[in-house]
């Protein structure tokens, strides 16, 4: 019996002594660019995609997602925020969305394994080490549900309607002295986009892909 626990201690040993070499030896690979061994995906997406479930199960979902103000004010936040790393249908990737590691799903596949309720949690809590920030610090658990409304219409919807829903969203607030502030500048100076997508341009299939660089 004293040898297994003896052979037991020395691994965990060998094991601690093992990790802090790889650690402090600067063998692990930071870098964004290539995909992570599949085993390390595995786990990293299945305790993700758990640990969401778990925090989400408690939430109350309110009765006002289909309310067409809430959802146009949602629209207008995503566009804002989150389209570009989430890009919209018909519109291109973004270098930041290009350079993340996991890539960020595209808006249309958004709510496509998730309940509204863990949708508000990702949304307003992040996801550590994806580059998915936490909008709850910045913002009301009501803006955060405007947001979810939104991602709950968008489902299934075309470059058509991202772009009617985004003119009815700008007609909506037009005036109402609302905006986001990215890097202490009004509007959206982080992406450049402002109301025209600056930094997302229409999806052009003739056009070779890094003929131009007016991100």
């Amino acid at each position: 019996m004293g040898r297994y626990v003896i052979g037991a201690v020395a691994g965990l040993v060998l094991a601690m002594t093992l990790a802090l070499v790889v650690s402090f030896g600067g063998w692990v690979d930071v870098g964004a660019i290539r995909p992570d061994p599949p085993p390390v995906a595995w786990w990293l997406h299945t305790s993700y995609e758990q640990a969401v479930v778990r925090r989400a199960a408690d939430i109350r979902v309110p009765d006002t997602l289909d309310d067409p103000a809430n959802v146009l004010a949602g629209a207008r936040a995503f566009d804002q925020m989150c389209s570009i790393c989430h890009t919209p249908p018909g519109l291109s990737p973004t270098v930041q969305s290009e350079g993340l590691n996991p890539a960020p799903p595209q808006l249309s596949r958004m709510l496509s394994r998730r309940t509204p309720a863990q949708a508000f949690w990702v949304i307003g809590s992040g996801v550590r080490m994806t580059g998915m920030p936490a909008f709850g610090p910045s913002h009301s658990d009501a803006q955060l549900w405007q947001l979810v409304a939104f991602l709950k219409q968008a489902a299934g919807m075309d470059a058509a309607g991202y772009a009617q829903i985004q003119q009815q969203a700008r007609q909506l607030s037009a005036g109402d002295g609302h905006h986001h502030r990215h890097g202490g500048v009004a509007g959206d100076a982080m992406t450049g986009r402002g109301d025209h997508h600056a930094g997302q341009e229409p999806a052009d299939p003739a056009e070779p892909a890094g003929d131009h660089h007016d991100h």
